[in-house]
């Protein structure tokens, strides 16, 4: 530790403190973690797993782990130093009234998608993305650096690992709707749900699914999507039965109309990403082929968000055909609405019960 100068403090928990440190040998920033000396079993094994997370997965977007010091059985991690989080720059930007440019929100996602899909392909899912776990650098003003850090509640997936799949991840905003049914074993889509999620906050620096609970989480989840049928995600309602309660009948909310300055490419790339059934959603490489990253490529892609062009991948036609499909069933009712001579405003139809879900006897 002699080779850091310590600068100042950047924030603490439960595993310690985070520090601001100067390397006076190659003198360049970093942060140092110091780990507390005595913790519960489940803190040591997010440690143990954060640790061989990122041994296992260097990438250009992922928080590189420089050093591990043990100095008297207290254990220092040295990591890069980044200027912050998304979540700081998203604070920042909203507070200046200044929106993220689609195409501030491209680059961010693409290097997000980069990081998760080289996670996802060593076997790794992450379990906890948001924007606050999400650093970033302002290089110049025309480029942000984006990686993901915070991997104390990944997991191992090709591994034979004992330990049962706990629901009981994700800040809640973020979960997706199989952990918060309690499903059992899960895999990278939920990954996948959390970038649908932050994706969507970029475009409004609001929450999507933001609730005081977990049930009012899924409440806005339902007002979203729309609840899911026996047939769109049959493992859903098994999950539900098993927890007592189902899902209510209400009308999802096209995502065009929730982000109207969007384009298309962004809106079908969202909806994609927030389905129901986890199967539905594309993984981080197909993700990365969308139509809506074409421009980060130096060769154009040929992909177009067309239904009958045959190289668009199925979970992106499926996500079209949402799209339509909720758009129909509010014009639908705009029809019934407008021959019953009531006057129906976008706020009033969107409007939602308390409780979405009905719970069973």
């Amino acid at each position: 530790m002699e080779k850091y100068q310590i600068m100042e403090e950047l924030g603490g928990g439960s595993f310690g403190v985070v520090w601001k440190a100067f390397n006076k040998q190659t003198h360049e920033t970093v942060a140092i973690k110091k780990l507390l000396t005595k913790y519960d079993d489940s803190t040591k094994t997010m440690i143990r797993r954060e640790i061989k997370s990122l041994v296992s997965n260097r990438h250009q977007n992922i928080v590189a782990l420089k050093e591990i010091i043990n100095r008297n059985n207290t254990i220092f991690l040295v990591f890069e130093f980044m200027d912050g989080s998304l979540h700081d720059l998203m604070l920042h930007r909203m507070n200046n009234a200044s929106p993220f440019s689609e195409t501030e929100i491209r680059d961010v996602c693409f290097q997000i998608f980069r990081g998760l899909a080289h996670m996802h392909r060593n076997g790794y899912i992450h379990r906890d993305l948001k924007p606050a776990n999400l650093l970033v650098s302002n290089v110049d003003h025309d480029h942000v650096v984006v990686k993901i850090s915070d991997l104390g509640s990944s997991r191992e997936t090709i591994r034979n690992d004992p330990l049962p799949y706990t629901h009981i991840v994700t800040t809640s905003w973020y979960r997706a709707p199989e952990v918060f049914l309690h499903s059992k074993v899960y895999d990278s889509a939920v990954d996948m749900w959390a970038m649908g999620a932050i994706m969507a906050e970029l475009f409004t620096f609001h929450p999507l699914f933001k609730g005081s609970s977990d049930l009012r989480v899924m409440h806005k989840i339902c007002g979203v999507l729309g609840a899911p049928t026996r047939s769109s995600w049959p493992d859903g309602h098994e999950l539900a039965r098993n927890m007592s309660f189902r899902f209510p009948g209400v009308r999802g909310v096209p995502f065009s109309y929730l982000f109207p300055s969007a384009t298309a490419e962004a809106v079908n790339l969202i909806g994609s990403l927030l389905s129901w059934w986890p199967c539905a959603r594309p993984t981080a490489m197909e993700a990365l082929q969308h139509p809506f990253f074409h421009g980060c490529y130096p060769v154009p892609r040929n992909v177009r968000l067309h239904d009958s062009d045959p190289s668009l991948p199925l979970v992106f036609k499926l996500a079209l055909s949402r799209e339509l499909s909720k758009k129909g069933s509010i014009s639908s009712l705009r029809s019934s609405c407008a021959t019953a001579m009531v006057t129906v405003d976008d706020d009033r139809m969107c409007r939602l019960p308390e409780y979405l879900f009905e719970f069973m006897k």
